[in-house]
């Protein structure tokens, strides 16, 4: 009876996680030389936060490189780190070749976020930027291409996702000063358990192709055999 009550526990448990909605607030502001990154994951009514600060990047000349300093802090407690990472060329293109071999390795990757993209809801999205580098016509086709740029950001993020707000979206041209300020707040919502299943697809389809490799390797020696 005790395995049986504690099964039921554990599964209640379990439903209830995957109905409980997981909010994502992407913010990041460019003032000139200026930069921070700052994503907020909130669940059970906000009451569980979770920030990731990303407070600096900065291009080393001396020894080729970026720096990163970044402090994660559960909100509402004391613990707060922060810590510095640098990442030298190699592994910067190391780390650009494994995502490019994890997107070869699963099977319909595309498909499976398309459809977990459907259960994505956009509540907030501001696009903000002043721009300019001293010269008129210089500066007026800069504005144009940064109009087009977030047109085309917007149109994708639409196509996949519910957008359930009015976007904000402004660029002020800026034709006598050099001017490079930026800042973009999007949020999103979705329940964990469709984030959870997208996970489980992707280790699914990710093992089928394991496993045709297998097979495939297998036809291959006992075509040797022969």
């Amino acid at each position: 009876m005790k395995i049986v009550a504690a099964a039921i526990v554990v599964l209640f448990l379990f439903l209830m996680l995957a109905m409980m909605k997981l909010s994502v607030t992407i913010f990041f502001q460019h003032a000139q030389d200026d930069d921070e990154w700052k994503i907020t994951f909130r669940t059970l009514f906000g009451i569980v936060r979770y920030t990731i600060h990303i407070p600096l990047v900065k291009v080393e000349i001396t020894s080729p490189g970026i720096v990163i300093a970044h402090k994660k802090s559960m909100e509402n407690t004391a613990n707060s780190k922060e810590k510095r990472s640098k990442y030298t060329p190699k592994e910067i293109m190391n780390i650009f070749r494994k995502a490019r071999e994890f997107t070869e390795r699963v099977v319909h990757l595309y498909d499976v976020m398309k459809k977990f993209f459907r259960h994505v809801s956009i509540t907030k999205f501001e696009w903000q930027t002043k721009i300019g580098i001293g010269d008129a016509a210089a500066t007026g086709m800069i504005v144009g291409l940064g109009w087009s740029l977030k047109y085309s950001v917007l149109a994708i993020c639409s196509k996949y996702m519910k957008l359930k707000a009015t976007p904000m979206i402004t660029i002020i041209p800026s034709f006598h000063q050099a001017v490079s300020e930026t800042k973009f707040i999007c949020m999103i919502h979705f329940r964990i358990g469709h984030a959870m299943l997208a996970g489980i697809r992707v280790v699914k389809h990710w093992r089928g192709n394991r496993l045709s490799e297998i097979k495939t390797f297998a036809t291959q020696k006992a075509n040797e055999g022969y």
